[in-house]
């Protein structure tokens, strides 16, 4: 992987957001991002197909940089109900009105996390599709408070 820093620099837009996808920063790459300053500034950060698992996740949603994004896309990772628990809990992401979560295997309990969460309550677009989320996930989102606000949800139970 290429120097961290010179790659943030080179795909931060004008637009505040920062497209990391398909870099595979792994959870190493993912927890020296959260530690940039620069974070602060990115209001939409895309880091699908990084194999981030959990931990990384863990890392990135404990980043008291990451306050001002409104879109966290981490589609195609390796996240599983524990990472799912983590962004639920964030007190980091009240912000956050897009998350995508698809192609992940987060299933019926981390579809719970997300549908119990104080902190999401600002989401209207939430994609889990291909999560593996299940029946009882998908009842648990349909049935959760942040429901409501959601205009774009993609939900699949398997």
């Amino acid at each position: 992987m290429e120097n961290l820093e010179e790659l943030v620099q080179r795909s931060l837009q004008e637009n505040q957001m920062l497209d990391l996808e398909k870099h595979n920063l792994g959870d190493a790459g993912v927890h020296k991002l959260a530690q940039m300053e620069i974070l602060s500034t990115v209001k939409r950060l895309e880091l699908g197909d990084n194999e981030i698992t959990d931990i990384g996740v863990a890392a990135l949603v404990n980043s008291p940089y990451i306050s001002n994004l409104k879109l966290l896309n981490l589609k195609s990772n390796k996240l599983t109900a524990i990472g799912t628990q983590a962004i639920a809990r964030s007190p980091h992401l009240s912000k956050l009105d897009s998350l995508i979560l698809k192609f992940n295997d987060i299933g019926e309990e981390g579809a719970r996390h997300i549908a119990a969460s104080e902190t999401l309550l600002s989401l209207t677009t939430l994609d889990l599709f291909r999560s593996r989320i299940g029946k009882e996930g998908t009842l648990a989102i349909k049935r959760s408070p942040l429901y409501k606000n959601l205009s774009r949800v993609r939900l699949s139970e398997v």
